[in-house]
C-alpha cells in the first residue's frame, strides 16, 4: 500500500509538473476561488483520502484530473457561500467545533503518552522480554485443567487441549510479560513521590456514568515489544 501511495504521489507530481506548476512545490496555487486558493497541497491530501483505483485514475487521466480538482473547487464555494452567511459564527457550530477541538487535542495527548508509554518499554524491558523461556507443556496443562470449564465454543461445545493450546501459550506469554513490566514499574514508583487523594477518587467514581450492563474489567498485557514476543 505504501509503495502504491508513493507512486501515485511521483506521478502525481510530474503531472502538475508537466502542467506548468512549480516542481516540488506543494504551495503551487492549482485554482483560486475569489480570494481563496486550491494549492497542490490541498489536492494532495484529498486525494489521499481516495481508494487507491479512483487514486491512480485521477493521477493518470487528464479528464478525472480535471474533474476532481472541479469538486475541490464546488466544495470550496459552497464553504465560502456558508461563510457568507455566517453558519460559522453561530452559537451552536462553535460550540460543537470547540468540544471537537477539545477531544482531537485530549486524544493527541494520550496518543503521545501511548507512544512514550511504548517507547520506553521497548527501550528497558525489550531484550528482557525476548529472552523469556515459552511455557512448558506442564504450564500448559495446569492452565488448561484449572480453566478447562471455560474452554468451549459458543455453542458449549468443549474445546480439547490441542486446540486451545497455541491460545494458551499465548496467554501464559503475555502474562509474564506483564510480571516483567510491573516489577520494572514497581521500581519505579519506590522512587516516585505519589500522594493520593481517597476522597477525590471516591468522588470521581460516583460521578462516573454506569453501563447498563457493568462489565468486568480485565487485565492488559504491556505492548510486544518485539516479534516473538507472543503477539
Amino acid at each position: 500500500m505504501k509503495r502504491l501511495k508513493l507512486t501515485i504521489v511521483l506521478t502525481l507530481a510530474l503531472a502538475i509538473a508537466a502542467s506548468g506548476c512549480s516542481k516540488g512545490s506543494d504551495g503551487a496555487v492549482l485554482a483560486r476561488v475569489n480570494r481563496s486558493a486550491i494549492t497542490v497541497s490541498d489536492f494532495k491530501r484529498q486525494l489521499e483520502e481516495l481508494d487507491p483505483r479512483m487514486q491512480q485514475a485521477v493521477v493518470t487521466d487528464p479528464k478525472a484530473r480535471k474533474e476532481f480538482l472541479e469538486d475541490l473547487i464546488g466544495i470550496e464555494v459552497v464553504l465560502q457561500e456558508a461563510r457568507r452567511q455566517g453558519l460559522d459564527k453561530d452559537a451552536e457550530f462553535k460550540k460543537r467545533q470547540d468540544a471537537l477541538r477539545k477531544k482531537m487535542e485530549q486524544r493527541m495527548q494520550e496518543d503521545t503518552k501511548n507512544e512514550l508509554f511504548s517507547n520506553l518499554l521497548k527501550k528497558e524491558l525489550a531484550d528482557k522480554m525476548s529472552k523469556l523461556p515459552m511455557p512448558t507443556d506442564k504450564e500448559v496443562n495446569d492452565f488448561y485443567t484449572k480453566n478447562k470449564d471455560k474452554m468451549r465454543t459458543e455453542a458449549g461445545k468443549q474445546l480439547s487441549l490441542k486446540e486451545v493450546e497455541p491460545q494458551i501459550k499465548r496467554r501464559l506469554l503475555q502474562e509474564k510479560q506483564r510480571e516483567l513490566y510491573l516489577e520494572y514499574a514497581k521500581a519505579l514508583r519506590s522512587k516516585a513521590k505519589i500522594s493520593i487523594d481517597e476522597k477525590a477518587l471516591d468522588a470521581a467514581a460516583a460521578s462516573f456514568s454506569q453501563p447498563s450492563q457493568p462489565n468486568e474489567l480485565q487485565p492488559q498485557a504491556p505492548p510486544a515489544t518485539k516479534e516473538g514476543s507472543g503477539k
